[in-house]
């Protein structure tokens, strides 16, 4: 995941569900000063990565990722979705609808990017399927029906540049918008 956050990121760069914001304090930025924003419905969430993060002074924003939702006029060159899908509500469909709204604060030619944890079409040991199970029942995960199958058809459906790879029970997706 690292690597395409090294891969992605853009000197300005958004990223909706930072979680603790480990991904970009460790990246390489392309920018001395890239000009980071973070959004989360969580204003906890928003406030650890925000600390984590703050030698970049990130702007953060409490929005619900499957809405619509403003960031005052602000483009950014990439935008990273990791870990995020399997966190929210829904089917894949649902959940895709994050892929348009990320979409709408992204200049042409950037890059939406990030990873989810799949349910079925991916491999899952012994452990893992048990973990997944109690994430799922904890409400921590709802990622029951996510398919490999249905998360290529949403990327397909949006972007003409995109590449998804799986490695254990995560896809890595990367888009060009």
């Amino acid at each position: 995941m690292l690597a395409g956050y090294d891969r992605n990121i853009g000197a300005r760069h958004l990223d909706l569900g930072p979680g603790t914001g480990f991904f970009l304090d460790r990246c390489r930025h392309r920018s001395p000063r890239p000009q980071i924003a973070l959004v989360d419905l969580n204003p906890t969430v928003l406030t650890k990565a925000s600390t984590r993060l703050r030698r970049f002074g990130p702007d953060t924003f409490e929005r619900d990722v499957l809405s619509p939702f403003e960031l005052d006029g602000k483009r950014f060159d990439s935008a990273g979705l990791n870990f995020l899908l399997h966190c929210l509500p829904g089917g894949m469909a649902h959940k895709a609808k994050v892929f348009d709204h990320a979409r709408a604060h992204v200049v042409p030619g950037g890059r939406i990017f990030g990873s989810t944890v799949l349910a079925t079409g991916v491999a899952h040991g012994k452990r893992a399927r048990k973990l997944l199970g109690e994430l799922n029942e904890k409400g921590t995960f709802d990622n029951r029906g996510d398919a490999l199958a249905d998360l290529e058809a949403e990327l397909a459906a949006r972007f003409t540049d995109y590449r998804l790879t799986v490695r254990g029970s995560v896809a890595l997706f990367e888009a060009r918008v």
